[in-house]
Order: C-alpha cells, then structure tokens, then sequence
C-alpha cells in the first residue's frame, strides 16, 4: 500500500539574531575596541574644541584684535593639519607594532599614550609645542583605530562584518 501523504520537508530552525551568535569573548573584544573608538572620537572633539583658545592664550603676546584672530585661524591650522598627519603616521606605525606586539597591548599603549599627550598639551608654552603634542597624540589616536580595526576583523564571525562595524560607530557617535 503507497504512501499517499505527501513528504514531509525539513524545516530548519529559523536563525539565530545576530547578537546571540557571539561569545563572551567575541562581546568584551567589541566592546573594549569600540570604547578604544569613542574616546578616540572624544579626544578628537577636546582637541576641536580647545585649539582655538589654546592656541589663542598662546599667542596673546604677539598680537591684539584683527591680527590675533588672523594668527589664531592659521596656528590653528596648523595645529589641525599636524594632528591628522600624526594620525595617518599613527596607524602604519602601531598597525605594524600591532602585527609584531600583540594587538591588545598595542591597544593598551595607544590608549595610554593619546590619554598621556592629550593632558601634556596643557602644559605648552608656545604654539609650536602644542602642535608637536597634538602630533604625538594624532600618532596614537590613529594607532587605535588600526589596531582596533584589526583585532575587531580577526576576532569575530566574518558574517556579522557589517554588523560589528554599525556597533563600533554607534560607540563612536555616542563621544560627539
């Protein structure tokens, strides 16, 4: 006698959210680099914020009035273009370090050392120095986004790529 019911197909359980495919180690790694990224995005909106005073109370003996204002916008680019080239050196040099070190305590140093710069700025006496502080700063601010990068890429599930990059930016919008 044939088996008239029809076949019975395999369903499969419907996926997991994205979130419950992680591990404990997959979240403290997302985690600590994407608070690596938000107090890099922090440091970057102290520094827009305080160069143009700094810079400011650094030159007030030079000038007064229209020249002052015309000397604090130029420094203040200057400051600004230095601090980005040491950000652009800044990742090659500590994604290198990173490759060679470990990523993790790269990280550790970057973090350090950007933190360490960011309050040694207080201490400038001229525009010059501020600016050569701002460029050890952008060389570590830049040295965590590439580590953090890396280890964020090597550590979880290929799918879920742009899921851990959308998590990352959310903690760096979270400092602006």
């Amino acid at each position: 006698m044939p088996n008239d019911a029809p076949a019975r197909v395999p369903q499969h359980a419907p996926p997991l959210p994205w979130y419950k495919e992680l591990s404990r180690y997959h979240w403290f790694v997302l985690l600590v680099a994407s608070m690596g990224w938000m107090f890099d995005t922090m440091n970057q909106q102290i520094f827009n914020l305080a160069r143009r005073p700094a810079i400011t109370e650094l030159l007030a003996s030079k000038a007064t009035g229209k020249a002052l204002a015309g000397l604090v916008a130029e420094y203040a680019g200057y400051s600004t273009s230095i601090f980005i080239l040491g950000w652009a050196i800044g990742g090659v040099i500590f994604g290198v370090l990173g490759d060679r070190l470990g990523r993790v305590k790269t990280m550790i140093i970057t973090i350090l050392c950007y933190s360490a710069f960011t309050g040694l700025t207080a201490l400038s006496t001229n525009v010059w120095q501020f600016s050569g502080i701002c460029f050890m700063t952008g060389l570590a601010v830049g040295g965590q986004f590439a580590v953090g990068v890396a280890l964020v890429a090597e550590v979880m599930p290929r799918a879920r790529g742009p899921t851990r990059w959308g998590c990352c930016r959310r903690f760096r919008r979270w400092a602006t």
